[in-house]
């Protein structure tokens, strides 16, 4: 798919929930870390010491209202030089002005801390399970549609298509989480992560110790245990597993050891 402004934006909306806060120049160069840019888009522009894709990076900016904007689930302010682009605060969701909802220092510093420790990262996926892998995309591609549903019929303020990322799909494993949304309709984040089976819902499913840590490090997080999973209609059902609940009705069994030379 070509990259255009339309495209970029659940990417953006991504990271910043992970940084706070990116300067425009910062937010360039993790897209082109991110994405998958052709010799279209690394075209140099004429007369200029860039690219395409740099003057589409720009024209978020430009084309944003004056001053400071909410849009996309994501705040820019083109007051500062370079435009900064901010996370919404959990914080701050009753305050009426953008300024006021603008993430805080405190809270970019407690996510930049977290950011250390959970890092989103591709993965090599034919190395793992195969049959296990493609269960579990179809399943996390079930549960994205399904939260997406379900906001819709809570008839929530915002934008749905806006705060539902598929978080793993487009940014790969390791952040601890598999879909990013909100809690109903306030603007606190919830993280999702998605364990699918075909059997029944008692069957055990596997956490890693980095998906544990980020449960117990974190608020909002649930389970969305996808069970009686049909991959060739790609239909099953869903129990929400609150963190609550995991801790208190769920056992933690030690399955694998890491191993090192004496």
């Amino acid at each position: 798919m070509p990259i255009s402004e339309r495209t970029l934006h659940p990417y953006i909306k991504g990271l910043v929930e992970e940084y706070g806060m990116l300067t425009v120049t910062q937010l360039d160069v993790h897209l082109r870390q991110m994405l998958d840019l052709d010799e279209a888009d690394l075209t140099p522009l004429e007369g200029r010491n860039d690219d395409k894709f740099s003057q589409i990076t720009r024209n978020l900016v430009s084309h944003a209202p004056e001053g400071i904007s909410s849009r996309n689930g994501y705040i820019i302010d083109k007051r500062a030089k370079p435009a900064k682009f901010y996370a919404i605060s959990v914080l701050k969701h009753t305050s009426s002005t953008l300024e006021e909802r603008k993430i805080t220092d405190d809270e970019i510093k407690d996510r930049l801390k977290r950011k250390k420790q959970f890092n989103a990262r591709k993965v090599d996926f034919d190395a793992l399970n195969k049959e296990r892998s493609t269960i579990g995309n179809l399943g996390e591609q079930f549960a994205f549609e399904w939260e997406r549903n379900r906001l819709r019929d809570l008839d929530v303020s915002f934008n749905v298509l806006d705060e539902v990322i598929h978080f793993s799909e487009r940014y790969g494993d390791g952040a601890g989480y598999d879909i990013l949304s909100r809690v109903d309709d306030g603007y606190e984040r919830l993280y999702i992560e998605v364990k699918t089976t075909r059997k029944k819902l008692d069957e055990p499913f596997f956490m890693s110790a980095n998906e544990k840590a980020f449960m117990e490090l974190n608020d909002n997080v649930v389970i969305y245990r996808v069970f009686n999973f049909n991959s060739e209609t790609n239909i099953g059902e869903i129990e929400r597993i609150t963190a609550d609940d995991l801790k208190n009705h769920y056992c933690f069994d030690p399955v694998t050891f890491k191993v090192t030379r004496k």
